[in-house]
């Protein structure tokens, strides 16, 4: 005899499986919302700690790169500072109508200044302290990161071309040494461009601020290699007999000769800063990372190619001995370390101002 199946127990175990997927689903929503709501919050958050604004391509190259036209660039992982980017692409208050360029600052990061509050970078300072002289025109800051010297010697006549300003442009460098290769290939107007990618990704997951957090994270874990960098030497590595150094001197002459002279075409004068990095000792003091051999063949060139040079060596080692105070680094990283901070925008609009102010005239020779 066949056994009777037991409708009444088959739809209580049809109900219990259904109870069982309905919470399962229940669970794995929660799950689901509970990973978007980590994900908004870990992305408002980077909104204000590292949200910088996103590159384009440059149409004119008076740098590799621009930054997005009218975004805001936050960050507070190195200092703190919003700022909101120009239509040119660049870190500067809004352009007046008809408003001329009188000084063209061109460099790296620390240019650009996004380190420190706006108005606080030595581009800002710096005009400032021209317009209270009585200068016409305003200073214009086409710095950007990851700009080197190279970055900008290749982009100097663009430069011009593009902003014309009158009086001076005015390049930062924080290297002295470079190979001779280096210097040819800038010579040449070649060597590697920054791409306009910050993170490759399609636009919607690019432009967020948690993809460029994770990004920036990642890059750093990888410990990639930057091909610029490369092309330096670190001043541990360097020691030049007499005919080396002569050499160097020589090499660098012929650069920075190559280089004034374009600025001559345009009408300007040619200006290049340079800015070592102070590191603190054990004994209370600080050692400065600028090669003595290099910096030496880098004035003498400046002065036999008739480029105004300032180096904030001195106004930087002064300053700590006087004050203990470091040019770089901020209460959010580790000291002396990274960026220029306010004391050292300040101090590099200190000097640049007083070196316009002796070297360059207060009207544009432009032809």
């Amino acid at each position: 005899m066949m056994e009777s199946t037991n409708p009444p127990a088959q739809s209580r175990a049809g109900r219990n499986h259904t109870e069982v997927d309905r919470l399962k689903l229940k669970s794995a929503a929660k799950h689901a919302a509970a990973l978007l709501l980590g994900i908004l919050i870990l992305n408002g958050f980077c909104a204000w700690y590292y949200n910088p604004a996103p590159y384009e391509k440059s149409p004119d190259r008076a740098t590799d790169v621009v930054r997005r036209p009218g975004a805001v660039n936050a960050q507070a992982k190195e200092g703190i500072g919003v700022h909101r980017i120009d239509a040119n692409g660049y870190n500067n208050p809004a352009m007046g109508d008809g408003e001329a360029v009188a000084v063209l600052m061109m460099g790296s990061s620390h240019t650009e200044g996004f380190n420190v509050p706006e108005g606080c970078d030595v581009s800002s300072l710096l005009g400032e302290k021209l317009r209270a002289a009585g200068r016409e025109g305003r200073v214009y800051n086409i710095g950007m990161s990851a700009h080197n010297f190279k970055n900008c010697a290749r982009n100097l006549a663009n430069a011009l071309e593009r902003f014309r300003p009158t009086d001076c442009v005015v390049i930062e460098t924080s290297e002295l040494a470079f190979r001779p290769r280096a210097i040819r290939r800038a010579m040449a107007g070649k060597g590697r461009r920054r791409k306009a990618t910050s993170v490759p990704l399609p636009a919607l997951l690019s432009d967020r601020p948690l993809s460029k957090r994770l990004y920036k994270q990642f890059m750093g874990l990888m410990n990639a290699e930057d091909e610029e960098a490369a092309e330096s030497f670190t001043p541990k590595n360097i020691h030049m007999n007499d005919d080396q150094q002569a050499r160097y001197t020589e090499a660098l002459t012929a650069w920075f000769t190559q280089l004034s002279g374009t600025a001559a075409a345009a009408g300007v004068k040619l200006v290049i800063w340079y800015h070592p990095r102070l590191t603190p000792t054990l004994d209370g003091g600080v050692e400065s990372d600028a090669q003595q051999q290099c910096l030496a063949c880098f004035r003498e060139a400046c002065a036999a190619a008739g480029v105004v040079f300032v180096d904030m060596s001195g106004p930087f080692l002064d300053a700590y001995a006087e004050r203990a105070v470091l040019p770089a680094g901020f209460a959010n990283t580790a000291l002396g370390v990274g960026h220029l901070n306010r004391e050292g925008h300040r101090m590099a609009a200190e000097a640049l101002f007083e070196a316009i102010e002796a070297a360059v005239p207060g009207e544009g020779a432009r032809p």
